[in-house]
């Protein structure tokens, strides 16, 4: 093991990795659910979003891979949410990722604690793109609030959804 990464930060990490997958599985089945439900410009938009948590997940791997470390991937849950309309899924996605903020706040604040300012550098990055996650869905939240949540405002939403992909 090298002398540069703590079995803390491996764990972090791991945990990291685990929980972007987590979201990006979560996004997917939200997607499945949007496109089953004819949402098909915010089924299209979520399966982006999917993919991009995966790629988030790589950020960790390869910050591990760089110090010699084998990633080690955890099992993963069953993506479950109770939704009936697009604005469910956008509110559900909005208070997961505020809980993902968290958890990259707190490998912030673990990478500072420890002085490790190689992990702090990663850990700033998982941090300014939660910024860029949840300015996202507070901009669909946003537009929900302004025009409202008629079959004819969500068809309209969901098209500008379709644009944002």
């Amino acid at each position: 093991m090298s002398k540069l990464i703590s079995n803390e930060t491996i764990k972090l990490l791991t945990y990291r990795i685990q929980q972007e997958e987590q979201s990006s599985r979560l996004y997917k089945q939200m997607s499945l659910w949007l496109n089953n439900k004819g949402y098909l410009g915010a089924a299209e938009l979520w399966s982006k979003y999917s993919k991009e948590e995966m790629s988030h997940a790589e950020w960790s791997m390869t910050y591990l891979l760089s110090f010699g470390l084998e990633p080690q991937l955890e099992d993963l849950d069953k993506p479950t949410f109770k939704a009936t309309t697009l604005v469910d899924i956008v509110k559900l996605s909005y208070n997961h990722e505020v809980d993902i903020s968290i958890q990259c706040n707190e490998l912030a604040k673990s990478a500072n604690s420890q002085s490790d300012y190689m992990l702090l550098s990663l850990a700033l990055k998982y941090v300014a793109e939660q910024v860029e996650e949840l300015d996202k869905l507070q901009t669909i939240l946003d537009m929900i609030d302004v025009f409202g949540t008629s079959k004819e405002a969500l068809f309209l939403l969901d098209n500008k959804l379709k644009t944002l992909v």
